[in-house]
């Protein structure tokens, strides 16, 4: 194993798709509420890179995340 390697780490991420919802302000400002959403509810942190992504630095973070916002019909998870 390389320094590299070692050094790299791999961000856990979510994408979200907002079927009926094509405004990117709205697709930011949607995903950034379920970011408070899974903070306050599941103690779960995580950063979002663009309108339609949170990105969590554990696996096990991002699946419960996905398992807790999987149930909302507005849009559909991708795991990336």
């Amino acid at each position: 194993m390389n320094t590299i390697d070692t050094i790299h780490t791999h961000a856990h991420t979510l994408q979200f798709n907002f079927h009926t919802i094509t405004n990117h302000q709205a697709i930011d400002a949607l995903v950034y509420a379920l970011s408070i959403d899974l903070f306050i509810n599941n103690n779960i942190e995580c950063s979002q890179p663009t309108a339609d992504r949170l990105e969590f630095s554990t696996d096990a973070h991002c699946m419960l995340a996905q398992l807790a916002l999987s149930a909302d019909s507005r849009y559909s998870l991708k795991r990336l």
